[in-house]
This record gives structure tokens, C-alpha cells and sequence, in this order.
């Protein structure tokens, strides 16, 4: 939904109250305390008070946005500005939008990450991992280069086993090729944060910041997220991955050797995801706290989820009605 249409639909404060009620209560008030139906009629300060334990209440109460000082038609004009930023947006230019401060643009964004978080299937068929780090240059497009003869023979009947024991295609007949230089140095063995994702090809990305890329710590996050007996783990050759063999199925393609991609064996899904988050956090956040990476991370993460759904406005609403 965009502001326009919220706008229209929500012309005052009460017309978005009682659409948070209807996402709550199908517009039947039950009271948040002992959960009874027996609910006088509505104050003018837009609360209920309820007959059995003669406490007072608002839609917002005992949930994600309880005791939440904004109106709830900045609420709705906020998800809308914010589920519609591909690449995120500032505070700033939030505050700029909704006419408030900025502390109260800040805190109501990052409120609007939390309700980002939503649990995420189990990935499966194809998934890549690779991981990115907070400060560093994008790689851009190159020449492609050649797989070394060599490797190709072996390469090619490890291509074909996974193919058949899991009856999978690596190759995606309308995917665009991708090929990247690395001249740029890349963040390992730098101070700089790093950032594991890991997606299903046409599908879901989980990530999360990871402090240590040790196997031990990729391995738990491959455990917790894959479907190991159905997948097959597309990596690079970076030594943390690989021992992942002895839990998955896995084949890895040689960035170093300025190859990123062979008969459909690439990790440019997951690269393509580290493209939209460098380019919100570079371009739009400019700088962010390392204590704050995870809820930023999130948001690129709900995002790149819902990316082939119209509107996640109403997803946003009804999360921000369930319990605390």
C-alpha cells in the first residue's frame, strides 16, 4: 500500500486505529489482560475498558508496539515508506517524511526491523554460501575466464553425481551470466565485519554476522538452516568450507583462480544478495554501528524473502499486532 492510498483510507487517526483492530481482533475486542469479550464501548482517548478486571486498554497494548507514543497513521505511513525502499533508507530521510525528530525516526525504524523477523524454512536443492564483509569495495564485472582443462574433467563427473542423486539442474537456462574481477581485496584477514549468507537458489537468504569464520561456526549455521540429506552446497574455495563434505553434499568453484562460474556451479545467487546489502549500506545508511549490523541485516534479509510478494505493508502490520 503507498501513501496515497493510505492517505485515502486512513484519512484520521481512528480509521487507522480500527484497522490495527481488525488485523488484531477481526473487530470483536477482546482484552489483553483476562481475555474477556465483556468490553464497554470506546473512550475518546480510543481505549477499551473492560467490564471483568476494570482495566483499560488499547489495540497497541501487549504487543510489538505497546505504549508506542506515535499515531498509528504514522505507523502505516512508515511501513509504507519502508517496505517499498528496496536498498533501505535513512533516518534521516525518514524523519524527513513522517515530519518527526530524529531519535523518534531512529527508534521507529529499527522497531520496524524487529518486526522483520520471521522464521524461515529450511533451505534445500541447490544453496550457496559465501560470506561478505561491512566496509569493503565491491567487485565489479570482468572479462570471463576459462576453467583450467585440468580441473574440468573432475569437476564435471562431481557435477553430474550431484545432479542425479539429488535431481537438481545447476545450470538455469534463463539465468544472465555473471562474472566478476577480483582485484578489489577482499575482506579476509582484515578488521572488517563479516557477514554469512546462505540461499536457496530461486528462493530464500538467511544471514547472519558472524565474528570468526571458523568451520565449526559455518558448519552449526549450514546445520540450522539446510536440509543437509536433500541439498547440495555451492561454495568458494575458502578453507572454512572445506570439511563441509562430511555433513553435506558440497562441489566449490575457484574465485582465486578467476573463475565464478562452470556448467551452472556459481554462487552468484548469494552474491547478488551482498550487491543490494552493500548497496544500501554504503549508499543509503552510510555508516552503521557494529552493534547494529544484525537488525540491518535483517532488514535486506526480509526483504530479499518478500521480494516477489506485492506488498509486505500488510505483513509489517500484522506483525507489529502480534504478542511482545
Amino acid at each position: 500500500m503507498n501513501i496515497i492510498e493510505i492517505t485515502n483510507e486512513f484519512p484520521a487517526e481512528l480509521d487507522a486505529i480500527k484497522h490495527f483492530e481488525k488485523i488484531r481482533w477481526n473487530d470483536a475486542p477482546v482484552c489483553p489482560y483476562c481475555n474477556s469479550i465483556k468490553i464497554g464501548i470506546r473512550n475518546k482517548d480510543y481505549r477499551f475498558h473492560c467490564k471483568a478486571c476494570q482495566k483499560s486498554f488499547k489495540v497497541t497494548t501487549n504487543t510489538n508496539l505497546h505504549r508506542t507514543r506515535i499515531p498509528l497513521k504514522t505507523w502505516l505511513i512508515g511501513f509504507s515508506i519502508v517496505s517499498d525502499a528496496k536498498k533501505g533508507l535513512s533516518a534521516l530521510q525518514l524523519e524527513r517524511n513522517l515530519d518527526i525528530t530524529y531519535k523518534t525516526s531512529w527508534k521507529m525504524y529499527h522497531k520496524m526491523r524487529d518486526l522483520m523477523d520471521e522464521p524461515i524454512a529450511k533451505l534445500d536443492d541447490i544453496v550457496e554460501i559465501d560470506e561478505t564483509y561491512v566496509g569493503g569495495k565491491p567487485r565489479h564485472a570482468g572479462a570471463p575466464s576459462e576453467y583450467p582443462q585440468k580441473k574440468q574433467k573432475i569437476l564435471d563427473d562431481k557435477i553430474e553425481e550431484l545432479e542425479e542423486k539429488h535431481d537438481v539442474e545447476f545450470v538455469n537456462p534463463d539465468a544472465q551470466k555473471k562474472d566478476y574481477d577480483t582485484d578489489v581485496k577482499r575482506g579476509r584477514g582484515t578488521d572488517k565485519i563479516p557477514v554469512v549468507g546462505i540461499v536457496e537458489r530461486d528462493g530464500n537468504v538467511v544471514a547472519q554476522v558472524m565474528r570468526t569464520l571458523t568451520y565449526q561456526n559455518l558448519k552449526e549455521m549450514v546445520q540450522k538452516h539446510v536440509e543437509e540429506e536433500e541439498s547440495v552446497l555451492v561454495t568458494d574455495e575458502f578453507k572454512s568450507y572445506n570439511r563441509m563434505e562430511s555433513i553435506i553434499d558440497k562441489v566449490s568453484i575457484e574465485h582465486q583462480k578467476k573463475v565464478y562460474s562452470y556448467k551452472g556451479v556459481n554462487t552468484n545467487t548469494i552474491e547478488s544478495f551482498w550487491a543490494i546489502v552493500k548497496r544500501g549500506l554504503v549508499g543509503q545508511f552510510h555508516h552503521v554501528e557494529p552493534k547494529y549490523l544484525p537488525n540491518y541485516i535483517q532488514e535486506f534479509v526480509f526483504k530479499f524473502n518478500n521480494r516477489k510478494v506485492d506488498d509486505m505493508f500488510e505483513t509489517l502490520v500484522k506483525n507489529s499486532m502480534k504478542g511482545k
